[in-house]
Protein backbone atom coordinates (compact mmCIF):
# COMPACT_ATOMS: atom_id res chain seq x y z
CA UNK A 1 0.00 0.00 0.00
CA UNK A 2 2.59 2.71 1.14
CA UNK A 3 4.81 1.80 -1.94
CA UNK A 4 1.75 1.79 -4.26
CA UNK A 5 1.03 5.48 -2.89
CA UNK A 6 4.22 7.12 -4.25
CA UNK A 7 2.36 7.26 -7.56
CA UNK A 8 0.24 10.00 -6.17
CA UNK A 9 2.72 12.14 -4.93
CA UNK A 10 3.52 12.72 -8.40
CA UNK A 11 -0.16 12.86 -9.65
CA UNK A 12 -0.32 15.60 -6.53
CA UNK A 13 2.65 17.48 -7.31
CA UNK A 14 1.56 17.82 -11.04
CA UNK A 15 -2.51 18.50 -10.68
CA UNK A 16 -2.80 20.35 -7.03
CA UNK A 17 0.61 23.00 -8.75
CA UNK A 18 -1.77 23.45 -11.73
CA UNK A 19 -5.07 23.73 -9.74
CA UNK A 20 -3.28 25.65 -7.31
CA UNK A 21 -1.32 28.46 -9.43
CA UNK A 22 -2.17 28.40 -12.78
CA UNK A 23 -5.03 30.85 -12.76
CA UNK A 24 -2.40 33.32 -10.60
CA UNK A 25 0.09 32.52 -13.19
CA UNK A 26 -2.06 33.04 -16.44
CA UNK A 27 -3.72 36.32 -14.85
CA UNK A 28 -1.36 37.57 -12.27
CA UNK A 29 1.93 37.29 -14.38
CA UNK A 30 1.07 36.97 -18.12
CA UNK A 31 -2.15 39.05 -17.81
CA UNK A 32 -4.67 36.70 -19.95
CA UNK A 33 -8.15 37.54 -19.42
CA UNK A 34 -9.75 35.12 -16.65
CA UNK A 35 -12.16 34.07 -18.91
CA UNK A 36 -9.69 32.67 -21.48
CA UNK A 37 -7.58 31.53 -18.60
CA UNK A 38 -10.60 28.95 -17.39
CA UNK A 39 -10.84 28.26 -20.76
CA UNK A 40 -7.50 27.24 -21.85
CA UNK A 41 -7.58 24.78 -18.73
CA UNK A 42 -11.08 23.83 -19.38
CA UNK A 43 -9.79 22.35 -22.87
CA UNK A 44 -7.03 20.48 -21.67
CA UNK A 45 -9.08 18.70 -19.06
CA UNK A 46 -11.97 18.06 -21.94
CA UNK A 47 -9.29 16.64 -23.56
CA UNK A 48 -8.36 14.17 -20.25
CA UNK A 49 -12.08 13.39 -20.20
CA UNK A 50 -12.49 12.03 -23.94
CA UNK A 51 -9.10 10.08 -23.70
CA UNK A 52 -9.40 8.45 -20.35
CA UNK A 53 -12.28 5.54 -20.90
CA UNK A 54 -9.51 5.08 -24.69
CA UNK A 55 -6.86 4.61 -22.15
CA UNK A 56 -9.14 2.51 -19.99
CA UNK A 57 -10.11 0.12 -23.29
CA UNK A 58 -6.40 0.31 -23.83
CA UNK A 59 -4.80 -1.09 -20.99
CA UNK A 60 -7.23 -3.50 -20.16
CA UNK A 61 -6.59 -5.16 -23.74
CA UNK A 62 -2.91 -4.72 -23.65
CA UNK A 63 -1.13 -7.98 -24.10
CA UNK A 64 2.51 -8.13 -22.79
CA UNK A 65 5.44 -9.24 -21.06
CA UNK A 66 5.75 -6.46 -18.87
CA UNK A 67 1.69 -6.62 -17.98
CA UNK A 68 -1.36 -4.35 -19.28
CA UNK A 69 -0.42 -1.26 -16.33
CA UNK A 70 3.31 -0.57 -15.81
CA UNK A 71 4.28 0.48 -19.48
CA UNK A 72 1.58 2.84 -19.78
CA UNK A 73 2.59 4.24 -16.23
CA UNK A 74 6.22 4.43 -16.90
CA UNK A 75 5.66 6.46 -20.11
CA UNK A 76 2.89 8.55 -19.68
CA UNK A 77 4.59 9.58 -16.20
CA UNK A 78 7.80 11.27 -17.81
CA UNK A 79 5.56 12.90 -20.34
CA UNK A 80 3.60 14.43 -17.55
CA UNK A 81 6.76 15.36 -16.01
CA UNK A 82 8.27 17.29 -18.99
CA UNK A 83 5.10 19.04 -19.59
CA UNK A 84 4.87 20.31 -15.56
CA UNK A 85 7.51 22.21 -16.33
CA UNK A 86 6.94 23.41 -19.64
CA UNK A 87 3.50 25.36 -19.04
CA UNK A 88 5.11 27.48 -17.15
CA UNK A 89 7.84 28.63 -19.58
CA UNK A 90 6.03 30.41 -22.45
CA UNK A 91 8.55 30.89 -24.97
CA UNK A 92 8.64 34.96 -26.19
CA UNK A 93 7.60 33.79 -29.38
CA UNK A 94 4.12 33.30 -28.14
CA UNK A 95 3.50 36.36 -26.11
CA UNK A 96 2.94 39.09 -28.74
CA UNK A 97 -0.90 38.72 -27.97
CA UNK A 98 -3.34 37.01 -25.50
CA UNK A 99 -4.34 34.69 -28.03
CA UNK A 100 -1.03 33.64 -28.87
CA UNK A 101 -0.18 33.06 -24.85
CA UNK A 102 -3.74 31.09 -24.88
CA UNK A 103 -3.16 28.44 -27.76
CA UNK A 104 0.52 28.10 -26.22
CA UNK A 105 -1.08 27.40 -22.81
CA UNK A 106 -3.79 24.86 -24.43
CA UNK A 107 -0.98 22.41 -26.60
CA UNK A 108 1.21 22.34 -23.67
CA UNK A 109 -2.04 21.74 -21.16
CA UNK A 110 -3.57 19.26 -23.75
CA UNK A 111 0.23 17.32 -23.82
CA UNK A 112 0.29 17.41 -20.32
CA UNK A 113 -3.11 15.99 -19.79
CA UNK A 114 -1.98 13.43 -22.61
CA UNK A 115 0.64 12.18 -20.56
CA UNK A 116 -1.35 12.29 -17.61
CA UNK A 117 -4.21 9.97 -18.70
CA UNK A 118 -1.60 7.45 -19.65
CA UNK A 119 -0.61 7.53 -16.24
CA UNK A 120 -3.37 7.71 -13.64
CA UNK A 121 -6.09 5.68 -15.57
CA UNK A 122 -3.46 2.20 -15.38
CA UNK A 123 -2.22 3.49 -11.77
CA UNK A 124 -5.49 3.41 -10.34
CA UNK A 125 -6.50 0.03 -12.29
CA UNK A 126 -3.70 -1.59 -10.59
CA UNK A 127 -4.69 -0.50 -7.18
CA UNK A 128 -8.09 -2.21 -7.28
CA UNK A 129 -6.00 -5.22 -8.74
CA UNK A 130 -3.95 -5.45 -5.86
CA UNK A 131 -6.45 -5.56 -3.39
CA UNK A 132 -9.63 -7.48 -2.97
CA UNK A 133 -10.57 -6.93 -0.10
CA UNK A 134 -13.88 -4.87 1.15
CA UNK A 135 -12.45 -3.06 3.95
CA UNK A 136 -8.79 -2.91 2.56
CA UNK A 137 -9.81 -0.62 -0.58
CA UNK A 138 -10.91 1.75 1.67
CA UNK A 139 -7.19 1.69 3.71
CA UNK A 140 -5.72 1.68 0.03
CA UNK A 141 -7.43 4.49 -1.27
CA UNK A 142 -6.97 6.63 2.08
CA UNK A 143 -3.04 5.70 2.08
CA UNK A 144 -2.87 6.80 -1.65
CA UNK A 145 -5.41 10.08 -0.39
CA UNK A 146 -2.82 10.82 2.66
CA UNK A 147 0.33 10.45 0.39
CA UNK A 148 -1.55 13.36 -2.31
CA UNK A 149 -1.71 15.72 1.03
CA UNK A 150 1.81 14.88 1.98
CA UNK A 151 3.24 15.51 -1.53
CA UNK A 152 0.62 18.67 -2.01
CA UNK A 153 2.09 19.86 1.54
CA UNK A 154 5.41 19.94 0.41
CA UNK A 155 4.88 21.14 -2.83
CA UNK A 156 2.20 23.61 -3.50
CA UNK A 157 1.55 24.70 0.09
CA UNK A 158 5.45 25.19 1.09
CA UNK A 159 5.02 27.05 -3.04
CA UNK A 160 4.70 30.05 -0.73
CA UNK A 161 7.39 29.88 1.25
CA UNK A 162 10.21 28.86 -1.11
CA UNK A 163 8.92 30.35 -4.34
CA UNK A 164 6.63 33.33 -3.51
CA UNK A 165 7.49 36.02 -0.55
CA UNK A 166 6.28 39.47 -1.60
CA UNK A 167 9.60 41.44 -1.55
CA UNK A 168 10.35 45.37 -2.34
CA UNK A 169 6.59 46.01 -2.39
CA UNK A 170 6.14 43.59 -5.39
CA UNK A 171 3.21 40.96 -5.15
CA UNK A 172 5.29 37.30 -5.96
CA UNK A 173 2.73 35.83 -7.75
CA UNK A 174 2.87 38.44 -10.42
CA UNK A 175 6.88 37.87 -11.17
CA UNK A 176 7.03 34.92 -13.74
CA UNK A 177 10.62 33.61 -12.40
CA UNK A 178 9.38 32.24 -9.26
CA UNK A 179 6.78 30.18 -11.40
CA UNK A 180 9.50 28.90 -13.45
CA UNK A 181 11.71 27.97 -10.60
CA UNK A 182 8.52 26.15 -8.79
CA UNK A 183 7.87 24.16 -12.08
CA UNK A 184 11.13 23.12 -12.92
CA UNK A 185 11.48 21.52 -8.94
CA UNK A 186 7.73 19.86 -9.06
CA UNK A 187 9.21 18.43 -12.38
CA UNK A 188 11.67 17.01 -11.40
CA UNK A 189 10.07 15.49 -8.31
CA UNK A 190 7.26 13.95 -10.59
CA UNK A 191 9.90 11.64 -12.45
CA UNK A 192 11.47 10.93 -9.50
CA UNK A 193 8.24 9.45 -7.88
CA UNK A 194 6.94 8.09 -11.39
CA UNK A 195 10.33 5.69 -11.76
CA UNK A 196 9.83 4.47 -7.96
CA UNK A 197 6.36 3.30 -8.31
CA UNK A 198 6.87 1.59 -11.46
CA UNK A 199 9.77 -0.21 -9.75
CA UNK A 200 8.16 -0.94 -6.25
CA UNK A 201 5.03 -1.80 -8.02
CA UNK A 202 6.27 -3.94 -10.81
CA UNK A 203 6.13 -7.62 -9.06
CA UNK A 204 2.46 -7.16 -9.19
CA UNK A 205 2.55 -6.75 -12.88
CA UNK A 206 1.07 -9.70 -15.07
CA UNK A 207 2.56 -11.35 -18.24
CA UNK A 208 -0.51 -10.95 -20.47
CA UNK A 209 0.95 -12.14 -23.84
CA UNK A 210 -1.34 -15.46 -23.57
CA UNK A 211 -4.38 -14.13 -22.33
CA UNK A 212 -7.08 -14.69 -24.46
CA UNK A 213 -7.78 -11.69 -26.49
CA UNK A 214 -11.86 -10.47 -27.43
CA UNK A 215 -13.19 -11.69 -30.84
CA UNK A 216 -12.15 -9.66 -33.57
CA UNK A 217 -15.14 -7.32 -33.84
CA UNK A 218 -13.27 -4.22 -34.69
CA UNK A 219 -11.42 -2.23 -32.12
CA UNK A 220 -14.28 0.87 -32.19
CA UNK A 221 -16.96 -1.32 -31.64
CA UNK A 222 -15.56 -3.79 -29.11
CA UNK A 223 -14.47 -0.35 -27.47
CA UNK A 224 -17.95 1.13 -27.64
CA UNK A 225 -19.38 -2.12 -26.68
CA UNK A 226 -16.99 -2.23 -23.40
CA UNK A 227 -18.31 1.39 -22.66
CA UNK A 228 -21.98 1.12 -23.25
CA UNK A 229 -21.54 -1.90 -20.65
CA UNK A 230 -20.52 0.27 -17.89
CA UNK A 231 -22.21 3.25 -18.70
CA UNK A 232 -25.58 0.80 -18.26
CA UNK A 233 -24.59 -0.73 -15.60
CA UNK A 234 -26.96 0.56 -12.70
CA UNK A 235 -24.41 -0.18 -9.59
CA UNK A 236 -22.08 2.87 -10.07
CA UNK A 237 -24.48 4.86 -11.69
CA UNK A 238 -24.37 7.50 -8.49
CA UNK A 239 -21.54 7.19 -8.15
CA UNK A 240 -20.54 8.97 -11.22
CA UNK A 241 -23.46 11.53 -10.61
CA UNK A 242 -21.77 12.20 -7.22
CA UNK A 243 -18.40 12.36 -7.74
CA UNK A 244 -18.73 14.77 -10.71
CA UNK A 245 -21.00 16.89 -8.29
CA UNK A 246 -19.12 16.99 -5.60
CA UNK A 247 -15.30 17.64 -7.50
CA UNK A 248 -17.07 20.23 -9.62
CA UNK A 249 -17.08 21.50 -5.94
CA UNK A 250 -13.72 20.64 -4.79
CA UNK A 251 -12.30 22.46 -8.14
CA UNK A 252 -14.19 25.41 -7.97
CA UNK A 253 -13.21 26.32 -3.88
CA UNK A 254 -9.86 25.36 -5.22
CA UNK A 255 -9.65 27.36 -8.01
CA UNK A 256 -10.93 30.49 -6.16
CA UNK A 257 -8.88 29.92 -2.80
CA UNK A 258 -5.36 31.29 -3.86
CA UNK A 259 -7.58 34.49 -4.72
CA UNK A 260 -8.83 34.09 -1.70
CA UNK A 261 -6.00 34.22 0.43
CA UNK A 262 -4.14 36.98 -2.09
CA UNK A 263 -7.00 39.59 -1.80
CA UNK A 264 -9.65 38.32 0.58
CA UNK A 265 -7.76 37.65 3.56
CA UNK A 266 -4.80 39.57 2.15
CA UNK A 267 -2.32 37.13 4.03
CA UNK A 268 1.29 37.47 4.30
CA UNK A 269 3.73 34.37 2.73
CA UNK A 270 3.81 32.77 5.27
CA UNK A 271 0.27 32.97 6.27
CA UNK A 272 -0.35 31.87 2.82
CA UNK A 273 1.35 28.59 3.55
CA UNK A 274 -0.10 27.74 6.68
CA UNK A 275 -3.45 28.26 5.19
CA UNK A 276 -3.06 26.15 2.47
CA UNK A 277 -0.84 23.60 4.43
CA UNK A 278 -4.00 23.48 6.90
CA UNK A 279 -6.12 22.39 3.62
CA UNK A 280 -3.63 19.44 2.95
CA UNK A 281 -3.39 18.72 6.64
CA UNK A 282 -7.47 18.34 6.91
CA UNK A 283 -7.78 16.26 3.79
CA UNK A 284 -4.86 13.58 5.22
CA UNK A 285 -6.72 13.13 8.17
CA UNK A 286 -9.64 13.31 6.86
CA UNK A 287 -8.48 9.69 5.21
CA UNK A 288 -7.20 8.70 7.78
CA UNK A 289 -10.50 8.42 9.30
CA UNK A 290 -12.12 6.97 6.58
CA UNK A 291 -11.39 3.77 6.98
CA UNK A 292 -12.84 3.63 10.86
CA UNK A 293 -15.51 5.80 9.47
CA UNK A 294 -16.43 3.22 6.27
CA UNK A 295 -16.01 0.20 8.68
CA UNK A 296 -18.80 1.59 11.54
CA UNK A 297 -21.21 3.74 9.11
CA UNK A 298 -20.13 0.95 5.81
CA UNK A 299 -19.12 3.56 2.91
CA UNK A 300 -22.28 5.62 2.14
CA UNK A 301 -22.91 6.57 5.61
CA UNK A 302 -19.06 7.46 5.71
CA UNK A 303 -19.47 9.79 2.32
CA UNK A 304 -22.68 11.43 3.98
CA UNK A 305 -20.69 12.19 7.31
CA UNK A 306 -17.38 13.79 5.05
CA UNK A 307 -19.90 15.62 2.74
CA UNK A 308 -21.84 17.41 5.99
CA UNK A 309 -18.81 18.26 7.47
CA UNK A 310 -17.57 20.19 4.78
CA UNK A 311 -20.45 21.83 4.11
CA UNK A 312 -20.91 22.88 8.03
CA UNK A 313 -17.08 24.59 7.97
CA UNK A 314 -18.05 26.40 4.49
CA UNK A 315 -20.96 27.77 5.90
CA UNK A 316 -19.01 28.91 9.46
CA UNK A 317 -16.41 30.75 7.23
CA UNK A 318 -19.27 32.99 5.52
CA UNK A 319 -20.96 33.48 8.55
CA UNK A 320 -17.62 35.09 10.36
CA UNK A 321 -15.63 36.53 7.38
CA UNK A 322 -18.87 37.69 4.81
CA UNK A 323 -20.70 38.94 7.96
CA UNK A 324 -17.65 41.58 8.83
CA UNK A 325 -18.33 39.95 12.52
CA UNK A 326 -14.47 38.88 11.64
CA UNK A 327 -12.11 41.26 9.94
CA UNK A 328 -9.12 39.43 8.19
CA UNK A 329 -6.79 41.23 10.07
CA UNK A 330 -8.33 40.61 13.68
CA UNK A 331 -6.03 39.74 16.20
CA UNK A 332 -6.26 39.63 20.09
CA UNK A 333 -3.96 39.83 23.05
CA UNK A 334 -3.40 37.00 25.64
CA UNK A 335 -0.85 36.59 27.96
CA UNK A 336 1.47 39.68 26.75
CA UNK A 337 1.21 37.63 22.88
CA UNK A 338 -0.36 38.94 19.98
CA UNK A 339 -2.81 35.83 18.21
CA UNK A 340 -3.79 35.98 14.48
CA UNK A 341 -7.04 35.65 15.30
CA UNK A 342 -8.76 35.99 11.63
CA UNK A 343 -5.59 33.27 10.85
CA UNK A 344 -6.74 30.60 13.29
CA UNK A 345 -10.79 30.62 12.60
CA UNK A 346 -10.28 30.41 8.73
CA UNK A 347 -7.05 27.64 8.82
CA UNK A 348 -9.73 25.87 11.43
CA UNK A 349 -12.46 25.71 9.42
CA UNK A 350 -10.95 25.93 5.62
CA UNK A 351 -9.16 22.55 6.71
CA UNK A 352 -12.21 21.46 8.00
CA UNK A 353 -14.39 21.82 5.03
CA UNK A 354 -10.98 19.72 3.00
CA UNK A 355 -11.10 17.22 6.42
CA UNK A 356 -14.64 16.47 5.09
CA UNK A 357 -13.39 15.84 0.95
CA UNK A 358 -10.63 14.09 2.39
CA UNK A 359 -13.44 11.46 3.74
CA UNK A 360 -15.39 11.49 0.56
CA UNK A 361 -12.79 10.93 -2.55
CA UNK A 362 -11.04 7.52 -0.99
CA UNK A 363 -14.25 6.09 0.05
CA UNK A 364 -15.97 7.05 -3.58
CA UNK A 365 -12.85 5.18 -5.23
CA UNK A 366 -13.30 2.28 -3.03
CA UNK A 367 -16.72 2.27 -3.92
CA UNK A 368 -15.73 2.21 -7.59
CA UNK A 369 -13.38 -0.59 -7.15
CA UNK A 370 -16.66 -2.87 -5.48
CA UNK A 371 -18.39 -2.13 -8.60
CA UNK A 372 -15.97 -3.38 -10.64
CA UNK A 373 -15.84 -6.40 -8.82
CA UNK A 374 -19.43 -6.74 -9.16
CA UNK A 375 -19.10 -6.84 -12.51
CA UNK A 376 -16.64 -8.97 -12.57
CA UNK A 377 -19.10 -11.55 -10.37
CA UNK A 378 -21.49 -11.40 -12.65
CA UNK A 379 -19.97 -10.86 -16.04
CA UNK A 380 -16.61 -12.91 -15.40
CA UNK A 381 -15.30 -9.72 -17.19
CA UNK A 382 -12.23 -8.04 -15.30
CA UNK A 383 -12.96 -4.19 -16.49
CA UNK A 384 -10.81 -2.82 -13.67
CA UNK A 385 -9.40 0.02 -16.32
CA UNK A 386 -12.66 0.78 -17.61
CA UNK A 387 -14.54 1.32 -14.66
CA UNK A 388 -11.24 3.57 -13.25
CA UNK A 389 -11.31 5.25 -16.60
CA UNK A 390 -15.21 6.34 -16.66
CA UNK A 391 -14.82 7.19 -12.91
CA UNK A 392 -12.08 9.39 -13.65
CA UNK A 393 -14.33 10.56 -16.40
CA UNK A 394 -16.44 11.81 -14.33
CA UNK A 395 -14.42 13.98 -12.32
CA UNK A 396 -12.59 15.48 -15.18
CA UNK A 397 -15.71 16.48 -16.69
CA UNK A 398 -16.72 18.06 -13.45
CA UNK A 399 -13.17 19.79 -13.28
CA UNK A 400 -13.37 21.16 -17.02
CA UNK A 401 -16.67 22.06 -16.30
CA UNK A 402 -15.64 24.13 -13.16
CA UNK A 403 -12.53 25.68 -14.13
CA UNK A 404 -14.42 27.44 -16.75
CA UNK A 405 -17.03 28.23 -14.31
CA UNK A 406 -14.35 29.83 -12.31
CA UNK A 407 -13.26 32.17 -15.21
CA UNK A 408 -16.50 33.19 -15.55
CA UNK A 409 -17.02 33.88 -11.39
CA UNK A 410 -13.90 36.32 -11.21
CA UNK A 411 -14.81 38.10 -14.52
CA UNK A 412 -18.62 38.52 -13.23
CA UNK A 413 -17.63 39.82 -9.80
CA UNK A 414 -15.68 42.15 -11.24
CA UNK A 415 -12.14 40.64 -10.76
CA UNK A 416 -9.93 43.06 -12.96
CA UNK A 417 -6.87 41.89 -14.94
CA UNK A 418 -4.23 43.25 -14.53
CA UNK A 419 -5.30 44.70 -10.85
CA UNK A 420 -5.91 48.37 -10.50
CA UNK A 421 -3.74 50.68 -8.45
CA UNK A 422 -4.67 50.16 -5.24
CA UNK A 423 -6.32 46.18 -5.73
CA UNK A 424 -9.73 44.78 -6.15
CA UNK A 425 -12.80 46.90 -5.15
CA UNK A 426 -14.37 45.97 -1.64
CA UNK A 427 -17.50 44.99 -3.86
CA UNK A 428 -15.64 42.11 -5.53
CA UNK A 429 -13.20 40.83 -2.87
CA UNK A 430 -16.85 40.24 -0.96
CA UNK A 431 -18.27 38.68 -3.92
CA UNK A 432 -14.81 36.50 -4.12
CA UNK A 433 -15.59 35.30 -0.85
CA UNK A 434 -19.38 34.57 -1.10
CA UNK A 435 -18.42 32.27 -4.34
CA UNK A 436 -15.45 30.18 -2.36
CA UNK A 437 -17.60 30.07 0.68
CA UNK A 438 -21.63 30.01 -0.28
CA UNK A 439 -21.41 28.23 -3.56
CA UNK A 440 -18.72 25.37 -3.23
CA UNK A 441 -21.03 24.40 0.56
CA UNK A 442 -24.43 24.37 -1.82
CA UNK A 443 -22.68 22.16 -4.46
CA UNK A 444 -21.57 19.58 -1.73
CA UNK A 445 -25.33 19.51 -0.69
CA UNK A 446 -26.69 18.60 -3.96
CA UNK A 447 -24.07 15.71 -4.45
CA UNK A 448 -24.56 14.08 -1.21
CA UNK A 449 -28.12 14.17 -2.43
CA UNK A 450 -27.36 11.66 -5.17
CA UNK A 451 -24.67 9.22 -3.66
CA UNK A 452 -28.02 8.40 -1.13
CA UNK A 453 -29.01 5.80 -3.83
CA UNK A 454 -25.64 3.89 -4.22
CA UNK A 455 -26.77 0.26 -3.55
CA UNK A 456 -23.84 -1.47 -2.99
CA UNK A 457 -23.22 -2.64 0.59
CA UNK A 458 -20.28 -4.64 2.24
CA UNK A 459 -23.46 -7.45 3.14
CA UNK A 460 -24.46 -7.08 -0.45
CA UNK A 461 -20.98 -8.01 -1.59
CA UNK A 462 -20.64 -10.47 1.22
CA UNK A 463 -23.50 -12.13 -0.18
CA UNK A 464 -22.21 -12.32 -4.01
CA UNK A 465 -18.95 -13.68 -3.01
CA UNK A 466 -21.15 -16.77 -1.26
CA UNK A 467 -22.99 -17.41 -4.07
CA UNK A 468 -20.29 -17.10 -6.59
CA UNK A 469 -17.80 -19.65 -4.09
CA UNK A 470 -15.32 -16.87 -3.88
CA UNK A 471 -13.44 -16.66 -0.56
CA UNK A 472 -11.72 -13.32 -0.33
CA UNK A 473 -11.64 -11.94 2.54
CA UNK A 474 -13.64 -9.20 3.18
Amino acid sequence: MLTYSLGECANSLVMNGIFGFAMLFYTKSLGLDPTWAGLAMSLSVFWEAVTEPVMGHISDNTRSRWGRRHPYMLTGGLLMALCSYLIWAVPPSFRDSQMSVFWYLVAMNLLLRTGLTMFFIPYLALGFEMCGDYQGRARLQGIRQIFNMAANFCGPAMAWTFFFQDRNGVQATTVEANYHLMGGTFAIATAVFVVLVVVRTFRWHEDTRDIPTQPDRGWLKHFLGDMRQIMLDPNPRWVFVFIFIVCAGMVLVSSLQMFVYDDFMRFSAGHKSIAHGGTMVGMAIGAACSVGLSKRFDKRGAVLVGGFLSIGCNLVLAGLFLTGWIAPDAVVAAGGLTIPLALVLFVLFHAGFWFGNGIVLPVATAMMADVSEVHRMTTGESKDGGYSAVFSLAMRMAISFSLVVSGWCLSGIGYQVPAPVGGQTPEAVWRLGLVTFVIGAVVCLLALLAIRKYPITRERLEALRRDNGDGNAI
